[in-house]
């Protein structure tokens, strides 16, 4: 006959199941389950923005696991690990984000994985990239301080209308008005002016086009005659640059030189050309020796036989000496 269990020890066995139970609730709701198979992944915050243990952990919106633990890192950084609980059967890429979102406009923050595109899955123990989701303050920020710029924009622009409309300035801003409309006036007026022209001098313009064009296509049938010319004036030029104009201007400038040097002996009366030009007594000598022999010329005109005796019938036919005559 078994032997029975006494009250005692079923009192025992019943109030050690109910502490096991309540510390498995408990460590359940922190987000431990001692019976689980989920992986565990780290993620690094330096602000967790009111995450706390057991929040949960999502996935396009589906909760696929929960934060176990937070603490901090033991550099006094004042930053925080925490250790994600994800369930096994979830294929996470080893470059996922966990990224901290607000569930609603007045519920608790979660965990989102958003998926990475690698092929390999993280695995129990690694880390995953952290990130943080703006709040709703943050976005609200920018917003707020475009609305201040466009406040202050707009104050300054009524301020700008104001002064404008004030009666002082209202009768500056027709007269402008009225000058636009007259500026526009004369636009259309000369626009109109144009046109007539060009309507009246389209015949003229129609010919000069016509020029223009038949310009144009001579050259284009004269490009080789063209090109032909400028070669030759590159020829030309190439002749002059090896020619020896530089040894040539030389040579000119010397001979320069030594003809300024004569007419400077000259000038100086040196020489027989200087004292040619500078000594009145050879001029004079030349003038009488000219002088004189003018007159001997007249005389052996006039006189021809004074100076010349031709003898007729003297014997083989030679002219006979004139008979000097002794005074």
């Amino acid at each position: 006959m078994a032997a029975k269990v006494s009250n005692e020890i079923k009192v025992g066995i019943l109030v050690t199941v109910a502490i096991a139970a309540l510390l498995w609730g408990m460590n359940y709701l922190k987000g431990q389950d001692f019976f689980s198979t989920d992986n565990e992944y780290y993620a690094i915050y330096n602000d967790v923005n009111g995450l706390v243990a057991s929040n949960g952990i999502i996935l396009n919106g589906y909760k696929v696991g929960q934060v176990a633990k937070l603490k901090f890192l033991p550099d006094h950084s004042g930053r925080m690990v925490a250790e994600l609980r994800v369930r096994s059967d979830v294929f996470v890429p080893k470059n996922s984000l966990a990224r901290i979102n607000s569930s609603g406009l007045f519920g608790g923050q979660v965990v989102e994985i958003v998926l990475g595109d690698s092929p390999d899955a993280a695995k129990d123990g690694d880390s995953l990239m952290a990130s943080l989701q703006p709040t709703l303050s943050d976005q609200i920020m920018p917003v707020k301080d475009k609305a201040e710029e466009l406040i202050v924009s707009i104050d300054s622009l009524a301020f700008a209308i104001r002064d404008i409309l004030q009666p002082k300035n209202r009768q500056k801003l027709t007269e402008a008005i009225d000058n636009f409309h007259k500026t526009v006036a004369n636009l259309q007026s000369a626009s109109l002016g144009v046109d007539k022209l060009v309507t009246s001098e389209q015949s003229k313009l129609n010919r000069i086009l016509t020029n223009v064009e038949s310009i144009s296509m001579n050259l284009k049938n004269n490009n080789e005659k063209i090109a032909n010319i400028l070669k030759n004036f590159s020829q030309l030029s190439d002749t002059l640059a090896k020619a020896q104009i530089a040894s040539t201007v030389n040579n000119a400038n010397n001979m320069l030189a030594e003809t300024a040097a004569i007419m400077a002996r000259i000038n100086r009366g040196e020489g027989s050309m200087g004292m040619l030009v500078h000594n009145d007594s050879l001029y004079n000598n030349l003038n009488s020796s000219a002088e004189n022999l003018d007159k001997l010329l007249i005389d052996m005109k006039a006189n021809p036989k004074r100076y010349i005796n031709i003898s007729v019938f003297g014997g083989g036919g030679k002219s006979s000496k004139p008979k000097s005559t002794k005074k």
